[in-house]
């Protein structure tokens, strides 16, 4: 692969034909070995009674070359999600005792991770760290998807902290249980998902009304890396939380850059990343006060398994637009500081990938159906201009990817993509019984519909209406019977026209794409922009 990656010739955006440089080779260093692993992050949750032995079986994707010798750290502390973030504030008030964690391989085979040697190891509550090892008999393929299977407890009453929704139509599972043998009969027998640990799917919120989030590995690192780069990247929820559980793809991707990154590309090859942001990350708050747990821990990793050699080999910068300010050297400033104390800690000449910063929707008059319906206020356009020139000018940056043409719809640059972009046919039939007062929660549609699109729909004449789907049962006929989270007596005509929403509606504002937004901007972001990769 490496003969082709060196050989291969590609076009930049803006550019020559180029040949990225040959990849050197370093399998003995541990480098991200897993797609779709997370911080825990958000809040606690309360082992109840009957449900303090849990366990998670959750998927990822392994890297593009081979792999065997694994290292799986699992931390006592969770990250703040929204206004503080990523401040490591979000902690357990007890220690997690992990039971057991085992590596489960694409056959089906389970492996034990031990902890020095033992099955069951101890997080101290908000500074532990406990690192689990594995080596497979045989080197694991490239491009599989492996699972890790980890048992907890805690005593009743006591809080805990995850960071995993469980992606169902993934074989993804999260049970409860009153004692080890109960959890352990529940994971030999692979049934459906604990039923209290299993509500609220495809949704986020607080303890009370979002998906549980199941405790798992804060990351995977495994040896055999190939010399492919690896990025550091400076992140906020743009790099993943777009999307939730539902739309999740075969390697636990989900949002626009985990997507992009991981896109198997013939010339430049799929990446898999070190994130160290949270939904919510402000640049400002990110390595400063309450936020350098995480850090500590990279550099520890470095120091006691690589011999000093960095997990990472550059740092890309996505971190930006949570800092949001009226005035644009403030917001511009606290993007640009970041990268300052990221380069005290690693040293000046790291190389560092700068990325513009897209922007909000305020209002729309129809929903987000049309592009025109959108509102988008100066803060989002004259301000965000001044702000994303100066990234693109900052010498802080070796490079700089301009991520806008590739999001914003092509009728408005200044705009995110309308429902109008994403037209999927027609609603089949009409969903429940048509009087208007009795709620539905399954909707017919056509086939090609992806699983967990937020779809809007015109259910009378000249009027629409949005839900979103979850789930899905195949009928055969060109047709699929979908489940949808807003439970409502809508009255819908016959055969009403349907379209896929780009953006989501999260609370006053269109800040985050959805799965169609976010599978275009995949699409148009070309690979060689991976290039800039490279020193």
């Amino acid at each position: 692969m490496m003969n082709a990656i060196s050989l291969a010739l590609t076009k930049p955006m803006g550019g020559a034909p180029a040949i990225p440089p040959p990849w050197v080779p370093d399998v003995n260093r541990y480098m991200p070995a897993a797609t779709g692993t997370r911080w825990p992050a958000g809040f606690t949750q309360t082992y109840a009674a009957g449900l303090n032995y849990q366990c998670s079986k959750l998927f990822f994707g392994s890297p593009d070359y081979e792999t065997n010798d694994f290292l799986i750290p699992f931390v006592g502390f969770g990250c703040t999600e929204g206004g503080l973030a990523p401040q490591e504030t979000i902690l357990p008030n007890a220690d997690i005792a992990i039971d057991e964690v085992f590596f489960i391989h694409p056959n089906g085979t389970e492996y034990p991770v031990l902890f020095g040697g033992n099955a069951a190891a101890t997080v101290t509550a908000s500074t532990g760290i406990v690192y689990g090892q594995v080596t497979l008999p045989s080197a694991l393929p490239a491009w599989s998807v492996f699972g890790i299977r980890t048992v907890w407890h805690g005593t009743i009453g006591q809080t805990y902290i995850g960071g995993y929704r469980c992606q169902r139509h993934r074989g993804e599972k999260y049970w409860a249980a009153t004692d080890l043998t109960s959890i352990r009969a529940l994971a030999l027998a692979n049934g459906a998902s604990t039923p209290t640990r299993d509500t609220f799917y495809n949704t986020v919120g607080n303890e009370s009304n979002s998906q549980p989030l199941a405790y798992g590995p804060a990351m995977v690192l495994a040896k055999g890396w190939d010399g492919r780069p690896v990025p550091m990247v400076l992140s906020d929820s743009l790099i993943e939380r777009q999307e939730i559980a539902a739309t999740a793809d075969a390697r636990r991707n989900m949002g626009m850059w985990l997507r992009w990154l991981d896109v198997r590309d013939p010339v430049w090859g799929s990446i898999i990343p070190l994130v160290m942001g949270v939904p919510g990350s402000k640049s400002v708050q990110e390595l400063a006060t309450s936020a350098t747990k995480r850090w500590a821990m990279i550099d520890a990793i470095r120091d006691t398994y690589n011999g000093g050699k960095n997990i990472w080999t550059f740092v890309l910068d996505q971190s930006g637009r949570n800092d949001n300010s009226a005035t644009a050297s403030t917001w511009s400033n606290a993007k640009l500081g970041l990268v300052d104390r990221v380069k005290t800690r690693y040293g000046a000449g790291i190389h560092v990938v700068g990325v513009t910063i897209i922007p909000t929707m305020t209002a729309s008059s129809d929903s987000g159906r049309t592009v025109a319906g959108y509102t988008v206020p100066a803060l989002w356009t004259t301000t965000l201009a001044t702000v994303n020139n100066t990234i693109k000018a900052s010498s802080r940056y070796a490079k700089v990817i301009d991520q806008l043409l590739a999001f914003t719809a092509d009728t408005d640059p200044t705009k995110s993509p309308a429902a109008e972009m994403f037209p999927l046919g027609n609603v089949v039939g009409h969903p429940g019984n048509q009087d208007g007062v009795t709620t539905w929660d399954t909707i017919s549609l056509p086939a090609s519909v992806p699983n967990g699109t937020r779809i809007i729909f015109e259910y009378q004449p000249g009027l629409w209406t949005s839900r979103t789907t979850y789930d899905r049962v195949d009928n055969g006929d060109g047709t699929a019977d979908y489940k949808v989270i807003e439970i409502f007596a809508t009255n819908v005509q016959d055969n009403a026209a349907l379209l896929a929403h780009g953006m989501n509606l999260d609370v006053s504002s269109y800040v985050h794409p959805v799965l169609q937004g976010v599978l275009r901007f995949v699409s148009r972001l070309p690979q060689s922009e991976k290039l800039k990769f490279y020193p």
